[in-house]
């Protein structure tokens, strides 16, 4: 990427910058031409030419949310859009890893923060579930806004972390609705404390993670006794995360970083990471 001509953007602290990075936004695909990017979503408007300060010639860095970056300068503005020449493009290589979370309601702004630091964690899709210890859920009629949220959420920690791509986020369904979609389509893996399992780092150590695997993650208290039964009937790998009571959000963390290692580093024991906590 060659180096943006102004360091004003320097001064945000919403991305965390080094003299190399330029501003980086999402765009969706249907502005994007073979030559040009047009700009007019509000949001990212006011961030580049308020908070910014960019201007014409100021490079900017646009990914379209499915893996594709590109990169120039802006070469007009006007107070409802902006135009970014292209002038080099990257497409970053698809993951070996495919993480899914399929996480149970929790108070909301935990669950804001499961959302977030999933989508840091490279995962490509959430599945909210209501399960039989659910205790907050969005009422329907809020359930699209309550969605749009999550999306936006998502997407911001996206754009923070340098991800080209952000992740899925679906409405929120009931567990057993989701059990069938999640077996048909990766490997699950249930954390939890309500039947007796194997470590987590056992079973990474026999069977390292590759392709796709859905971690189902209850709600506080975990899954009852006839949901664990479900879900294992349904192909789900019951694991444990050592010996320490987690709460819902710490468990779904605990368990995507030590996915994301063990992938990432499979030559070596994961056994450092093995009690990084315990159940749900």
């Amino acid at each position: 990427w060659k180096k943006p001509k102004s360091t004003a953007f320097l001064k945000v602290s919403w991305i965390l910058w080094d003299p190399e990075c330029m501003p980086r936004l999402f765009v969706p695909p249907e502005c994007i031409g073979p030559s040009h990017i047009t700009i007019d979503d509000p949001r990212a408007l006011h961030h580049l030419t308020t908070v910014l300060r960019l201007r014409a010639g100021d490079w900017v860095e646009c990914v379209d949310g499915i893996g594709h970056r590109y990169a120039g300068p802006i070469t007009q503005w006007t107070p409802r859009a902006l135009t970014v020449e292209i002038q080099e493009r990257r497409d970053d290589p698809p993951p070996t890893l495919r993480l899914i979370l399929a996480q149970a309601l929790i108070r909301p702004e935990r669950f804001d923060w499961v959302i977030e630091k999933a989508t840091e964690l490279g995962v490509e899709r959430v599945v909210p579930l209501v399960t039989a210890r659910t205790v907050s859920q969005p009422p329907h009629e809020r359930l699209a806004h309550k969605v749009s949220r999550w999306q936006r959420i998502a997407q911001e920690a996206a754009q923070q972390c340098g991800r080209a791509t952000r992740p899925q986020i679906d409405p929120p369904q009931a567990l057993v609705q989701a059990l069938p979609m999640l077996s048909a389509t990766a490997r699950v893996i249930l954390p939890t404390l309500t039947v007796r399992a194997v470590s987590l780092r056992e079973v990474l150590r026999d069977h390292p993670p590759h392709g796709a695997v859905a971690v189902l993650i209850g709600p506080e208290g975990d899954l009852t006794p006839q949901e664990v039964t479900e879900a294992q009937g349904a192909g789900a790998q019951a694991v444990s995360l050592g010996v320490l009571t987690l709460r819902s959000e710490t468990a779904a963390l605990a368990a995507l970083v030590l996915l994301q290692h063990v992938a990432a580093k499979p030559e070596r024991d994961c056994g450092e990471a093995g009690h990084a906590g315990g159940g749900v």
